[in-house]
C-alpha cells in the first residue's frame, strides 16, 4: 500500500513537532507533506498537495479547525481528517463533521496507531467499492451493468437502468430507484459522477443532481427550466448546465 500523504495543521510549532516526531518513530505508513499554523494556511495546503489526511487541531486562532470544511465544496473534500485538541468536548463534533477519528492531546502512541488504522482500512474499503463496480460496470451489455452501493451489511447491487436520480447530502447521497424505493449512501455525489458519466446517459444537471436522462418524463423550459422525472419529482436545472442539457436531450430525438 502507498503512503499517506498527511498534513499536520496547528498553531503551536512545539505541538506540531511532537506529532510529527511520534509519526517518523512510529507510523512508518504515513508521509508529511506539509504543515501549517492556521485554516487559511491549512486550506492553501490541501489544495495544493492533495493529501489523502490531515491531522487538525481544534483550537486556533481566526478560525478553529471545525470550520475547515466551510472553505470546501462538499465535492471537493477527498481528504480524511483526525481532529487533535486538548478538550474531550469536541469529539462529538468532530464525528458529526465526519472525522475518522480525533486524538488528545498529550497524544498517546497507540491512539495513534489505532487511528491510522482506520484510515488505512476506509481507504481500502473505498478502494475494494470501486473495483467492485468497475467489475460489473465492464460488461458489454449495457443492460446488464450494474453499480455497486455501499449499505450497511455490505454492497447493493442495482441495475443502472433503475435509477432515476442521485442528490447530493453533504457527504452523502440520496439514491431514488425506479421501483419508488430511496437509500442513503455515505459516498459524495462527485464519486456516482465518475462512476455515471454521460456515456451512460447520465447528467449532473445541477449541483445537487446527477439525473438518469432516460428516466426523464418531462423537459419544461419555462420559469428557468426544470425537469420532470417519472417519479414525478421536479429537478432544478443549473443556469450553466441548460445549453448543455438541451444538447443531450436533442441527442435523444427521434
Amino acid at each position: 500500500m502507498s503512503l499517506l500523504r498527511a498534513l499536520v495543521i496547528d498553531d503551536e510549532e512545539l505541538a506540531r513537532n511532537t506529532l510529527k516526531h511520534l509519526i517518523s518513530q512510529h507510523c512508518p505508513e504515513v508521509e508529511i507533506v506539509g504543515e501549517g499554523d492556521d485554516v487559511p494556511e491549512a486550506v492553501k495546503l490541501i489544495r495544493r498537495t492533495q493529501p489523502d489526511l490531515v491531522f487538525l487541531d481544534v483550537e486556533m486562532p481566526g478560525y478553529t479547525g471545525l470550520q475547515l470544511l466551510d472553505f470546501f465544496d462538499t465535492d471537493a473534500v477527498n481528504f480524511q481528517i483526525i481532529f487533535v485538541t486538548a478538550y474531550s468536548e469536541y469529539a462529538i463534533q468532530a464525528f458529526e463533521l465526519s472525522a475518522v477519528d480525533y486524538l488528545l492531546k498529550p497524544i498517546q502512541i497507540k491512539r495513534l496507531q489505532d487511528a491510522l488504522q482506520k484510515v488505512i482500512i476506509k481507504q481500502e474499503d473505498q478502494h475494494k467499492e470501486r473495483m467492485a463496480a468497475l467489475k460489473i460496470n465492464l460488461s458489454e451489455n449495457e443492460e446488464d451493468q450494474k453499480i455497486a452501493l455501499p449499505i450497511a451489511t455490505g454492497l447493493l447491487f442495482v441495475h443502472i437502468r433503475e435509477l432515476l436520480y442521485l442528490k447530493a447530502d453533504g457527504s452523502y447521497t440520496e439514491i431514488y430507484l425506479n421501483n419508488g424505493s430511496q437509500l442513503v449512501v455515505s459516498k459524495k455525489l462527485i464519486e456516482f459522477e465518475k462512476l455515471l458519466p454521460p456515456t451512460r446517459k447520465f447528467f449532473r444537471c445541477h449541483r445537487s443532481f446527477l439525473i438518469n436522462l432516460r428516466r426523464i418524463k418531462q423537459f419544461v423550459r419555462g420559469d428557468g427550466g426544470y425537469l420532470i422525472m417519472e417519479n414525478d419529482q421536479e429537478i432544478p436545472i443549473s443556469r450553466e448546465k441548460r445549453t448543455e442539457l438541451s444538447d443531450a436531450l436533442a441527442e435523444m430525438r427521434p
